[in-house]
């Protein structure tokens, strides 16, 4: 019996892996869908992060020309942002990515899907909903949030079995792809403190240089 786990090689996905492993015994197999935000040297430490955490097998699809003729475009063409501002960039990757998921198990002859979302945002619920749609029968396991556990608590577990864990992946939870990227973490969640400029991938206007490279 298997377990297939979409695995971003984040945090929380990483934890998944030597728990899952742990608490049900059975083999487990990582599935990245690149949806836009995954280079290809990104991807081999992907893999390999994925083995070193003890995986059964790591497979890598893509799900770029899916995302964007199935529902990009669409969502382009209508210039649908929420509120006006904010593109819908991540709820179309969580789609495709159960869809590539379902099929890939359905390969693998896996008995179960599961996923790292916590009990907070909107993850939980797109994944959730189309896993359950196009897979009744598989049984979706979320070990984050069905234990309530903390990003510090999986820091702390993976770190005790030995597995190294770099700072920057503790404290925010960063998904990019082919629209846009988003940036999650303590001050994400309230609109008391600014978010820092050292959250952000990209350099900050007020600190980029005057003279472009070239």
């Amino acid at each position: 019996m298997s377990i297939l786990l979409a695995y971003s090689g984040g945090l929380d996905t990483s934890f998944c892996v030597p728990f899952l492993k742990e608490q049900y015994g059975e083999r487990v197999i990582t599935v990245t869908v690149n949806t836009g935000g995954v280079a290809p040297e990104e991807a081999e430490a992907i893999h390999a992060r994925s083995l070193e955490l003890g995986s059964d097998g790591h497979i890598l699809l893509d799900g770029r020309r899916r995302l964007f003729d199935d529902h990009l475009s669409y969502l382009v063409k209508g210039n649908v942002l929420r509120g006006g501002l904010y593109p819908l960039c991540v709820g179309p990757e969580r789609v495709v990515q159960a869809r590539m998921i379902v099929e890939e198990a359905r390969r693998q002859g896996a008995r179960a899907v599961a996923h790292g979302s916590t009990g907070a945002g909107n993850d939980q619920v797109r994944f959730d909903v189309a896993l359950r749609i196009l897979a009744g029968d598989l049984e979706v396991i979320t070990p984050i949030r069905e234990h309530g556990l903390s990003r510090a608590e999986t820091t702390t577990y993976l770190k005790e079995r030995g597995f190294d864990v770099p700072s920057s992946t503790t404290t925010y939870s960063i998904n990019a792809g082919l629209w846009g990227t988003t940036i999650g973490g303590r001050e994400t969640l309230d609109s008391r403190e600014p978010v820092p400029d050292e959250a952000y991938e990209t350099t900050a206007p007020a600190d980029a240089p005057d003279e472009p490279l070239e």
